[in-house]
């Protein structure tokens, strides 16, 4: 017990303060490529000031802060679904649906989209914003069959057939990778049965842009049944990335310490209310911008920091539903696989060390993933102050597509956009999710004339 509570106090020392105290930066010197040099930007607000913002707002109480996607979903009109599958693997997921609501009433026929969460977060992070201006009812408003996916280990896909999640350390034996070749083929089955499509829509953000690239290429059949494909920050070539959250992990990646993070962590971080800032602090995740944790830094460095603090878009009092909705479980193999690729600055399999690699891959190292397998039409968005998939990176990211599959890459028209910015951001409805409605209502209205692509 006693080492379980000293590892716990100094990985969330190292995680917190970690790129404030320069002691405990990570060295440049064990990364493959340099991190990213950001744009300089003019931000309208000094950090003081923003401090003081969030200070006066942070008590502000949300009344759906609390509440469940399928209670909001219902209490404001529309209609909610879930759908469980289980994946040839044996991990129960649960998919939700809204298929309508007062604006545009459910009917067969609609277009159907699938949407994958960013890592550590559910189907939720999707109305992390009032219900006005998220990316979700956004979609079905305009007349679209919305599907939201979570992943394996969150709270809402924590069923297996033979694996207790709160039990069994093997349960949590994945990272990414099996998120794309065994949970999205999956996924994408269910929707296509269900709605009657042969073929649907795919939004993902961060590691669900990740999933995505590995599904299509390591199960080629898969390009058959996406129309197409909408990134935003797809977590694959990362070696630029220079965010506050990896650049305290880096350090024990393929260490030691790593395998003593993940027995004591067993195998998960609890994001929604960390055992680890608990223990450390003696906080809950509501309490993260109250003003002792703003002496601490909690905030500025975990909660808005998590891919760099944007004070410029941050709507100090949405912070409830931020938290509430944004955070859920974050599975610590992909931390690690993350790691690894931000490391060796590449996008490839899993590194289990030469001896293992050998068995599983027949090679000392890990294998690329082969992504000249796409041949879905895709599109990427990104943004200028990305510090965990910056631009440098997306420009790598292009250069492996095939561009056959490449229909656009799409720069956020805001110079202080960052990474959650897709999820978070106070205007995101302007900025993004309007114009991308119309880029994909167009790119349907094309191929809905297609007589192979009516419903049955």
């Amino acid at each position: 017990m006693k080492l379980v509570i000293l590892t716990t106090f100094l990985i969330g020392f190292q995680l917190v303060f970690g790129q404030r105290l320069s002691i405990f930066r990570t060295s440049d010197s064990i990364r493959t490529c340099k991190p990213h040099e950001p744009l300089p930007i003019d931000e309208s607000k000094d950090l003081l000031a923003c401090q003081r913002e969030l200070g006066a707002n942070t008590n502000v109480k949300d009344p759906e802060a609390d509440k469940s996607i399928g209670q909001i979903s219902v209490e404001n009109g529309y209609l909610f679904e879930s759908y469980n599958v289980t994946t040839t693997d044996g991990y129960i997921l649960t998919t939700f649906r809204i298929s309508g609501g007062e604006k545009s009433p459910a009917r067969r026929g609609k277009p159907a989209i699938l949407l994958l969460h960013g890592l550590g977060s559910s189907s939720e992070a999707w109305i992390a914003l009032p219900n006005d201006k998220n990316l979700a009812y956004m979609l079905a408003d305009a007349g679209w069959d919305v599907w939201l996916g979570n992943n394996r280990g969150s709270t809402f896909s924590s069923g297996h057939t033979s694996l207790n999640a709160n039990r069994d350390l093997r349960y949590w034996d994945f990272s990414f990778h099996e998120m794309g070749i065994y949970d999205l083929p999956a996924v994408v089955d269910q929707v296509r049965d269900v709605s009657g499509h042969d073929k649907i829509f795919l939004i993902g953000h961060s590691q669900g842009g990740t999933s995505y690239l590995i599904g299509v290429s390591e199960v080629p059949e898969l390009n058959d049944k996406i129309h197409a494909a909408y990134l935003m920050a797809p977590a694959a070539f990362l070696g630029g990335a220079y965010d506050p959250f990896f650049g305290a992990f880096l350090p024990i990646v393929n260490t030691p310490i790593q395998d003593l993070l993940y027995a004591v962590t067993r195998g998960r971080i609890q994001r929604k209310n960390p055992r680890i800032l608990s223990t450390v602090f003696g906080i809950q995740g509501h309490e993260f911008c109250q003003p002792r944790s703003l002496r601490c830094g909690l905030c500025d460095t975990y909660l808005l920091g998590l891919y760099s603090f944007n004070p410029t878009q941050m709507n100090y009092t949405n912070i409830p539903r931020v938290v509430s909705k944004q955070f859920n479980i974050d599975n610590l193999k992909s931390d690690i696989h993350f790691g690894q690729n931000i490391l060796s600055c590449m996008f490839r399999k899993y590194d289990y060390g030469s001896r293992e690699n050998l068995r599983r891959y027949g090679a000392v190292d890990p294998p690329e993933y082969n992504l000249g397998q796409i041949r879905t039409p895709l599109h990427l968005l990104w943004t200028e102050q990305d510090a965990l998939v910056t631009p440098t990176d997306i420009r790598r990211l292009v250069s492996r597509l095939p561009p056959s599959a490449l229909r656009g890459v799409f720069r956020v028209g805001d110079d202080t956009y960052d990474h959650a910015d897709f999820s978070v951001a106070r205007d995101a409805n302007v900025v993004i999710y309007k114009p991308l409605i119309q880029m994909m209502n167009e790119f349907w209205n094309n191929v809905s004339l297609t007589p192979a692509n009516t419903t049955s």
